[in-house]
């Protein structure tokens, strides 16, 4: 290392007296240079030229890297790649000059400070950025604690850097930092006290502290990764999301005279008899008019309006001049319908469903969701409809050449579509943008992750009841794990759920089976379940937390089944479960242990196959082909609340046929369920 260190570098121990002398002249603004040696000048003007961005150098009071990377994620753009060094006065100029050779070495020369990671890769400037401004944040406290207690001059003198802070002084800051210790102050301690910088930079070591044993005044809460449900929306709660959304958007389409992809929520959604388009008296006059209500609100004068509207009904029109569009006084007596803050409320809750509907459905990172322009983003391929986007993770500083596709379902496009109507009240052409419709001539703007989840919060709000949004909790990251939950428990397999997390990203290419990824590799160990994870090894997959639910499900003795094997099934459960609880074990700890043995289940969409038993073949089992059972017959059959999404289905399409002149099996119009166990679960779940 030695050899291949940069000069300055190599010098920092001879001239930082000298160095520390120039500063404190500096400071004082008295021209002291001429105490310091002409060589040590020399080193010290070289040192601070150094280039760190392609607009800073070392010497810079403001390190800016966001013309470093040009297409980083919007979330990123801004502050988060710019380090003010002034935001931290207290902090000696001497120390401020360490913690920048530091913060270069860990950009520039990552292999100095392998104790940071296992790998020498480079690291991202906003990472480097975040750990480095909790530590000055922290030096920054330190300094001024030590300025009362000796007297600003003294501190100025007599302290050259960081290593000339106590151990005492850590832990008497701790009781009042203002900022919350985590890992990012955790990691900047790290890099400061590599083996390199105290070889290269430091005159001593910097004392040894255990900074997770300080009484902190305020500690970030560390939740273990196996406890970490809040990743993964409730069943309950995933369901009912899906299913508003889904009619909401499919319904406001429909009203609107636009084609719908996904016929099976408009079919379920017209079983219902839901329709808040109708109770709106949505219609696509009505829409056309509230859209020119709010451009004419906004400020938008007749030729932008044109622009924007496209083809403009004649009755927005003044008479006075042709194109001149009419008051918004004027505009709200062409209808009986009252377009006011109710109407606005219901156009922003089906803006939030199809931005619900895109994310739970595709999985992306908040970076990758605010890059989605409405207008653009489809494409077909070969026999499949993609959703485009950019993958900007670890790719910040190259080019847009990773433009990746997701697979885009039936209710996706719808959502995509309804987003493309309600971008002409918004006139913002990204999927993720502010409700408000943007000014004349302003520039439109994506969301930010913190943007995302106050909207995905307001949608949830409208949904769910006050106990329900009160337990909630939810995080930008929310509904990519909830995806790759739900696809566990779909049985889809982990190939298919880390191609669509994006995880296999120079290997991902075209959309299908087994095109354009290794499909062997994914085979060995536990690699797709490692890349499942986003490559962590530490908790539980979402394979292992669907499995656990699969055993659950079947095999809870306090659970609720349907079907004629129902009671003795649970009472076999409990008996087992109480032996186990008997010698020690939680039921937590047993169904954890059933997964772990993979306990041989089969689901047969509308029950399990109980599989607990061994006798000869019974020609009188009413199994249809590839074992669709019939729980009715079937004295082997265990129904849970697994399978009402399967009873749901039966429910709506013979619902359906009931509502058919054909249809006189049940004259009262009423469909009937043998147990009420299984009644409470479709009612339950529909």
């Amino acid at each position: 290392m030695s050899e291949s260190i940069i000069p300055e570098f190599a010098a920092f121990k001879k001239w930082r007296m000298a160095a520390h002398g120039l500063l404190l002249g500096l400071q004082k603004d008295v021209g002291e240079s001429s105490a310091v040696p002409v060589e040590a000048l020399s080193w010290y003007n070289a040192l601070l030229a150094l280039p760190v961005s392609k607009t800073s150098d070392l010497g810079d009071p403001i390190w800016d890297f966001n013309e470093d990377y040009p297409n980083a994620a919007r979330n990123i753009q801004g502050a988060k790649l710019r380090l003010d060094f002034g935001s931290f006065p207290l902090v000696n100029q001497s120390a401020v000059l360490e913690v920048k050779v530091a913060m270069y070495c860990w950009l520039k020369m990552p292999a100095s400070l392998q104790s940071l990671t296992s790998s020498a890769r480079n690291i991202k400037a906003n990472t480097a950025i975040s750990c480095f401004k909790a530590g000055l944040s922290f030096v920054n406290t330190m300094s001024g604690q030590a300025r009362e207690i000796l007297t600003g001059e003294f501190f100025e003198v007599g302290y050259h850097g960081l290593s000339y802070f106590d151990a005492g002084m850590y832990r008497t800051a701790a009781l009042v930092h203002p900022h919350a210790f985590g890992p990012e102050l955790q990691r900047f301690f790290t890099a400061i006290r590599s083996p390199f910088l105290l070889e290269q930079i430091f005159d001593k070591p910097l004392p040894y502290v255990e900074l997770d044993s300080l009484p902190w005044a305020k500690v970030l809460k560390r939740v273990d990764e196996s406890q970490k449900t809040y990743r993964i929306l409730p069943n309950d709660v995933f369901e009912k999301a899906s299913r508003e959304a889904s009619f909401a958007v499919v319904d406001f389409l429909s009203v609107l005279g636009e084609p719908v992809n996904d016929l099976i929520a408009l079919t379920r959604q017209n079983a219902k008899g839901y329709s808040s388009a109708k109770s709106q008296r949505l219609t696509p006059y009505n829409y056309d008019l509230y859209v020119a209500l709010r451009l004419r609100r906004k400020g938008y004068d007749s030729s932008a309006m044109g622009a924007a509207i496209g083809a403009v009904r004649p009755d927005f029109l003044s008479g006075n001049r042709q194109h001149d569009f009419k008051a918004p006084e004027t505009l709200l007596k062409l209808t009986k319908v009252p377009l006011d803050d109710e109407f606005r409320r219901y156009i922003n809750f089906i803006s939030y469903s199809a931005c619900y509907l895109v994310a739970q459905y595709t999985g992306m990172r908040p970076s990758e969701l605010s890059e989605i322009l409405v207008e653009s983003c489809m494409e077909k391929e070969n026999d499949y409809w993609l959703l485009i986007s950019n993958v900007v993770k670890h790719r910040q500083g190259l080019a847009k050449l990773f433009d990746d596709k997701w697979v885009a379902i039936p209710i996706v496009r719808d959502a995509i579509r309804a987003a493309c109507l309600i971008a002409k009240v918004k006139q913002n052409p990204y999927l993720f943008s502010n409700v408000d419709t943007v000014a004349q001539g302003a520039e439109p703007a994506s969301m930010s992750s913190v943007g995302i989840s106050v909207q995905f919060s307001s949608f949830f709000k409208e949904i769910l009841t006050d106990e329900e949004f009160e337990s909630l909790e939810f995080s930008p990251y929310t509904l990519r794990h909830t995806l790759a939950y739900q696809m566990a428990r779909a049985e889809l397999g982990l190939p298919f759920i880390s191609h669509q997390l994006k995880h296999f990203g120079d290997l991902i290419g075209g959309a299908g089976q087994n095109q354009s990824f290794s499909a062997v590799s994914l085979g060995y160990g536990a690699i797709a379940e490692i890349l499942s994870k986003g490559g962590r090894s530490g908790g539980k997959t979402p394979s292992q937390v669907a499995e656990e639910e699969y055993i659950t499900s079947y095999c809870d003795p306090d659970g609720n089944y349907a079907g004629p094997n129902a009671e003795s099934h649970k009472a076999r459960m409990k008996k087992v479960f109480d032996g186990y609880m008997a010698a020690g074990y939680t039921k937590e700890q047993v169904i954890a242990q059933m997964a772990k043995k993979r306990l041989a289940i089969i689901n047969v969409g509308q029950g399990f196959c109980y599989g607990g038993q061994r006798e000869a073949h019974d020609d009188s089992l009413p199994c249809i082909g590839t074992l669709r059972c019939n729980p009715n017959r079937c004295k082997n059959a265990v129904v849970t609340k697994v399978h009402a999404p399967k009873w749901r289905e039966i429910y709506v399409s013979n619902s359906l046929a009931l509502s058919s002149p054909s249809s006189a099996r049940y004259p009262s119009g009423q469909l009937t369920f043998r147990t009420p166990a299984l009644r409470t679960m479709v009612s339950a779940y529909f």
